[in-house]
């Protein structure tokens, strides 16, 4: 695999790298004393000034409202975001964030695609994912309580997750749970989205 840098990876470096530097560096000290969530006006201008520069959400394709990087492509440009905490909320490609969009455009139906995934992309909702349990050996999927059945038309969801990435201030949580307990191990679990406001969450 080729891993040098095109000269549209130059570039691309070379725009992040100067927006880290100017626009997001100055804002740790602010970050280390009074915390993310103090931080967020400030924030949503940044993002305002990332979207601007036509790199916003660069890991999704065009026709969703990215930036259409590859893979190789996004990596470069992660490298130059990761030199600060905030580089890449900043620019709409956090996690769990790029994992949920890209499941969503995969599989979601396009009711969940307008519901969930659009105000992810937009950068007007954030969301999370939970699959750990404080039950069983880390993240995997295959050591799983939580179970998921069908009642009335609605899915019931009994669990207990931890370690949910993004949780704190998330719109919605894909949750991994147990719909299929007699299938093989991988094929037992299912992903079902949760808004963070429903009864139990």
């Amino acid at each position: 695999m080729d891993f040098s840098e095109s000269p549209r990876v130059a570039t691309v470096r070379a725009t992040v790298r100067q927006f880290v530097e100017k626009e997001l560096l100055p804002l740790e000290p602010q970050l280390a004393r009074q915390g993310f969530v103090a931080l967020l006006p400030t924030l949503k201008e940044k993002r305002e000034r990332a979207r601007q520069t036509g790199l916003w959400a660069a890991h999704l394709p065009e026709k969703h409202g990215g930036a259409g990087l590859s893979l190789t492509e996004f990596a470069h440009m992660s490298e130059e975001l990761g030199k600060t905490p905030i580089g890449h909320y900043t620019f709409n490609c956090q996690a769990p964030d790029v994992g949920n969009m890209e499941i969503l455009i995969e599989h979601g139906t396009p009711e969940q695609k307008e519901k969930f995934l659009a105000p992810l992309v937009r950068g007007e909702a954030r969301s999370c994912f939970t699959m750990t349990e404080p039950e069983f050996a880390g993240s995997n999927p295959v050591w799983m309580g939580t179970t998921a059945r069908k009642d009335a038309g609605d899915w019931v969801i009994r669990g207990h997750k931890w370690f949910s990435s993004g949780m704190d201030g998330s719109a919605f949580a894909i949750c991994m749970a147990v719909t299929n307990p007699d299938a093989d191990p991988h094929g037992r679990a299912s992903m079902i989205i949760v808004p963070t406001g429903t009864p139990g969450f």
